[in-house]
């Protein structure tokens, strides 16, 4: 978990999810992999082709202020995690 579809159309989205330059903005610390075998976590993100695959439909958006959760991308797994755990239930 979880495992992403990404759509294009902001109301087809559970979450809309702005992506921070800047660590400490972020709501969540993510690693993205390939392997959805190793999506076990809510900080380590896979994405589907199938929307009914997914374990939620994410909408990326342009501006912070349109985004339900904020989230930085890490090159290294163990980094990865809340920042802010009370935006837990969204995932």
């Amino acid at each position: 978990m979880p495992k992403i579809f990404r759509t294009s159309v902001a109301s087809e989205a559970d979450l809309k999810v702005y992506v921070t330059k800047v660590r400490f903005e972020a709501d969540l610390v993510i690693f993205e992999t390939p392997d959805a075998w190793a999506a076990e976590a809510p900080a380590i993100w896979t994405y589907v082709d199938i929307e009914s695959h997914a374990d939620k439909t994410i909408y990326f958006t342009e501006y912070r202020w349109e985004a339900d959760l904020v989230i930085y991308k890490t090159a290294v797994q163990p980094d990865a995690g809340w920042v802010d755990e009370s935006k837990a239930w969204l995932l």
